[in-house]
């Protein structure tokens, strides 16, 4: 009873973490800056 309640609240969050990852979920802010294209001044930007 207890294996298989551990099997399936497994599975459950296994699915989770799947699902998240493939919507592109996170449980931080985006890691990228919102700025338009071109934007970017990087070293060799003149």
């Amino acid at each position: 009873m207890l294996y298989r309640g551990y099997l399936i609240s497994g599975i459950l969050i296994l699915a989770l973490f799947a699902t998240a990852q493939y919507r592109g979920w996170s449980i931080f802010s985006a890691s990228e800056a919102k700025t338009p294209p071109g934007a970017t001044r990087g070293i060799y930007h003149k």
